[in-house]
């Protein structure tokens, strides 16, 4: 259901199953909080770790290019 794949479907089967609409509001519930919340942290981390990993590389070619001045 986070990644918003076929989870209306299985709404919907558990809504033919149930006869409620307390399920509908709990498959909503997670599709937003899941969808919403979960993955943008899952990509805030992925993106500060690729920032670290330009960092260290603009650190890595300032010091070759120090290195090559030098000569």
């Amino acid at each position: 259901m986070i990644t918003l794949e076929g989870w209306s479907d299985m709404m919907y089967i558990v809504r033919d199953v149930e006869h409620s609409i307390v399920y509908d509001s709990f498959f909503v519930a997670c599709v937003v909080f899941g969808s919403f919340i979960i993955l943008n942290l899952m990509i805030a981390v992925q993106s500060s770790y690729l920032d670290q990993e330009f960092d260290e590389e603009d650190k890595r070619l300032a010091e070759i290019a120090a290195k090559l001045n030098k000569k």
